[in-house]
């Protein structure tokens, strides 16, 4: 399975970052929640700007862990929670 990062991601209502994987071509809409950017990386705040940074500030570890999940679910969707990074 060949799984690439696009660079796209975004906000969704305060509580998560959504980020593109594409996994053999074809995009796959991943995201991380609010708890795991406050609880593993430190994140502080709650806007966009703030969840945003620390994702950019932590992607490649955000990346590593969405592969794993991505590998043992054959390419589908993510959804990371705290857990994910334990």
């Amino acid at each position: 399975m060949r799984i690439e990062f696009t660079g796209r991601r975004e906000v969704i209502a305060a509580a998560r970052v959504a980020f593109e994987a594409k996994v053999d071509g074809t995009g796959v809409w991943c995201s991380v929640s609010l708890d795991a950017l406050n609880s593993h990386f430190g994140n502080g705040g709650s806007s966009a700007h703030d969840l945003v940074g620390t994702f950019e500030a932590n992607r490649a570890r955000i990346e590593n862990a969405t592969r794993r999940v991505l590998e043992k679910n054959g390419g589908q969707s993510v959804e990371l929670e705290g857990s994910d990074f334990s």
